[in-house]
């Protein structure tokens, strides 16, 4: 019997220690997202594959302000009225003689029948914070089966964190 409740105390910190760590990485993640805002980066929430395998659905890209001229090969934020967000993330094929852009999502077989002015340039993409931004892709009801696991892990190790922590007091 004592080895049962042994097992048992043993089983339940390793469970809070796991949904703790995991609540870690999220915040991890969150902070990593965030605190770019303190340089002048802003955070984007990817919501579509067009720039995969690099950038992924739910991924949150940090962009800076562009400094330069934009050139060849470079991943630009883009004003893009069309867009379901109104912008777009995409890389640089060719930069005309007038400076006008012509781009494509790394993941797309063609490139973008638009061409944008550098007007349109919104920013650079300069750091990508993996996964960061599932729950808002979800919230927009462009989840994926990952992103469903990705939450349902989230809510699961809150409610046993917070449960430990009762239990504790």
């Amino acid at each position: 019997m004592q080895y049962l409740l042994t097992a048992t105390r043993a089983a339940r910190s390793l469970l809070t220690t796991a949904a703790t760590g995991w609540l870690l990485v999220v915040c991890s993640l969150i902070g990593w997202s965030l605190a770019p805002l303190l340089i002048g980066w802003r955070p984007s929430v990817v919501i579509s594959g067009s720039m995969a395998p690099r950038i992924d659905t739910g991924d949150v890209v940090l962009v800076a302000p562009l400094t330069e001229p934009p050139r060849r090969g470079q991943v630009l934020l883009l004003r893009e009225p069309l867009a379901p967000t109104g912008q777009v993330l995409h890389r640089v094929v060719r930069v005309d003689a007038d400076g006008r852009l012509r781009t494509k999502g790394d993941a797309n077989p063609s490139v973008d029948s638009d061409l944008h002015s550098p007007q349109d340039v919104l920013g650079m993409a300069r750091l990508v914070v993996p996964a960061a931004g599932r729950l808002a892709v979800w919230r927009q009801g462009e989840s994926t089966t990952g992103t469903h696991w990705w939450v349902a892990l989230t809510v699961v190790s809150t409610v046993i964190h917070l449960g430990s922590r009762l239990r504790h007091r």
